[in-house]
């Protein structure tokens, strides 16, 4: 019974994995115009690696196929930072963060830089992560991430910065995974995808072990009448 109690607790533990990935809707930034998904055949880069699962590349303007009539170059030395923010609960148990971007971006975690200061030149972009190849792709992993990560709001930066008079844009995809233990409220955001069972799950383990509870009572009076009846045979037994 205690054993089914504890896993009746655990499962109420309200763990959380959260996606923080790239799009038009969730990625703020600091140009001034607003910013928009470099998607499909027309707006994204021939020359990039395929967008990450679940996002998109975005920019704050028409900066990704030159084949595009709407197609532009950035200043050389130009840099747009594009924001998201996320929120977690907790201790985080597992992270992971991908970064894909053209020419190359410096990547903060609540104000932490994760990216290396320097940059190697390639033909399309950076030669070193984060550029815009699978070959050249920054992986963040949990030990990279963790000392940064906050109980409550967190916030990603990716500084995108234009050399070589090109293309332009950023891609990023990140899941994060909590114990739910802490003060922040994740579950007030879109991102988040709970994993604690539904109420109606949570109140049929209740009645389960209420069930069992009662069964296990119900059992013991059974042995102990059996027990009264064997005593009272015994006694009215002849010899």
């Amino acid at each position: 019974m205690k054993l089914l109690l504890v896993l009746f607790f655990g499962i109420l533990a309200r763990a959380t994995t959260v996606y923080v990935d790239s799009n038009a809707l969730s990625a703020t930034n600091n140009s001034g115009l607003a910013t928009i998904n470099l998607t499909g055949l027309t707006d994204a880069s021939p020359t990039w690696a395929p967008a990450l699962p679940g996002s998109n590349y975005i920019s704050y303007g028409v900066t990704g196929n030159p084949f595009d009539g709407a197609y532009f170059v950035p200043p050389e030395g130009t840099e747009v930072t594009f924001t998201t923010e996320f929120l977690l609960s907790g201790e985080v148990t597992d992270a992971v963060l991908v970064v894909l971007a053209d020419y190359t971006a410096v990547v903060t975690l609540n104000g932490n830089r994760l990216t290396p200061d320097a940059y190697s030149p390639a033909q399309n972009c950076a030669g070193q992560p984060p550029g815009c190849l699978t070959s050249s792709e920054a992986v963040f992993e949990a030990d990279d991430l963790d000392q940064y990560l906050v109980d409550g709001l967190n916030i990603l930066s990716f500084g995108v910065i234009e050399l070589g008079r090109g293309s332009f844009g950023v891609d990023f995809s990140g899941t994060f995974v909590d114990d739910g233990s802490g003060t922040g409220n994740p579950f007030s955001d879109p991102q988040v995808q709970d994993s604690t069972p539904e109420p109606a799950t949570v109140a049929c383990l209740g009645a389960g072990l209420l069930l069992l509870g009662a069964l296990r009572r119900t059992s013991i009076r059974s042995l102990a009448s059996f027990g009264n009846l064997g005593a009272n045979a015994r006694q009215f037994s002849p010899i």
